[in-house]
């Protein structure tokens, strides 16, 4: 993995007004409320933790660190202690600072996002192929349900990229929207509808944009609810009718007040429901058997229990007992 030269790297003091920040870095948003909190915090105990830098000529290119150096920017601060480092390679640099970021705070998943498909090309330039994800996952830090969360982002057209950005510059306190997580359930579901039922969309962004109206608005109240929009893609999965999915689906993507719940609740929700009993049955049948070769393990309680079985299921049966 990656990792700081932490054997070869110097200890100094650097003057702030030397150091520029990385090109590379794929952090993009720099919230002033946290900035604020950091700033007081040096501005009292001063820095704490070194940056890490890479020297470049005369001057020192950021590794790690920026909202610190941003921060004794603002101080008029003359130097700042750094660990000082070999330049590294292109793609070393940037698995440096996923690396350092997986071990400590989080960046926004749209910041990998945004740079991840730098970090696949100088990975392909590397090892001479395209890396799958077991090995971008190893080289980055990132899991690799990460990873494809990223994808997703990172398919996005541009438009839909600028309205997360502007989510993200949001401070976390406010009441987010369009988060990342909306979009990421979104395009999940949509890619669903796509592979079972393609003839159903017939301009992607027209369809994203109805549901980014109806989520807006409240129609849609969950982006958990983009899940629901998957089964009912999958209709014939649970022999429900895929012509009355279609509908729904149709309904569902077109300018109204009609949502992912009714469209569900018109479609395929008695399907599913009864393939969640039947599974449930199934499970019952089988500890059944256990029952029926062990019979010392039924207790009292356990009896009782089957007995109220036996009565539900004569009357469902129309059997006397």
């Amino acid at each position: 993995m990656t990792r700081i030269d932490a054997e070869n790297a110097t200890l100094r003091e650097i003057p702030v007004e030397r150091i520029d920040r990385n090109p590379e870095n794929p952090r993009i948003v720099f919230r002033p409320t946290e900035l604020e909190e950091l700033l007081e915090s040096i501005r009292v105990y001063g820095v704490q933790v070194p940056i890490s830098l890479y020297k470049e000529g005369t001057r020192f290119v950021l590794i790690d660190g920026e909202r610190r150096w941003r921060c004794c920017l603002k101080l008029n601060k003359k130097t700042i202690p750094a660990l000082v480092q070999d330049k590294p390679t292109p793609l070393d640099n940037l698995l440096l600072m996923f690396n350092i970021h997986s071990l400590r705070e989080q960046w926004d998943l749209f910041t990998v996002a945004v740079k991840l498909p730098r970090v696949i090309d100088l990975l392909e330039h590397d090892i001479g192929r395209r890396p799958n994800e077991r090995e971008l996952a190893a080289r980055t830090g990132l899991s690799r349900g990460v990873i494809r969360r990223c994808k997703l982002l990172m398919e996005l057209p541009d438009p839909y990229k600028d309205e997360i950005r502007k989510e993200l510059n949001k401070p976390k306190a406010q009441a987010h929207k369009l988060t990342e997580d909306f979009f990421i359930e979104m395009e999940r579901s949509l890619k669903t509808v796509e592979r079972a039922l393609p003839q159903v969309i017939d301009d992607k962004d027209r369809v994203r944009d109805v549901l980014i109206e109806k989520y807006r608005k409240g129609t849609i109240r969950n982006v958990t609810d983009f899940r629901d929009m998957s089964k009912i893609a999958r209709a014939e999965y649970v022999q429900a009718d895929t012509n009355v999915a279609k509908f729904a689906l149709d309904q569902l993507f077109n300018r109204n007040n009609y949502s992912i719940e009714d469209a569900y609740r018109d479609s395929v929700s008695e399907a599913y429901s009864e393939r969640t009993f039947l599974g449930q049955v199934t499970m019952v049948i089988e500890q059944l058997d256990f029952f029926t070769s062990s019979p010392d393990h039924v207790t009292d309680e356990i009896r009782r229990a089957m007995e109220k079985l036996y009565d539900k299921l004569a009357k469902i049966l129309g059997r006397e007992r």
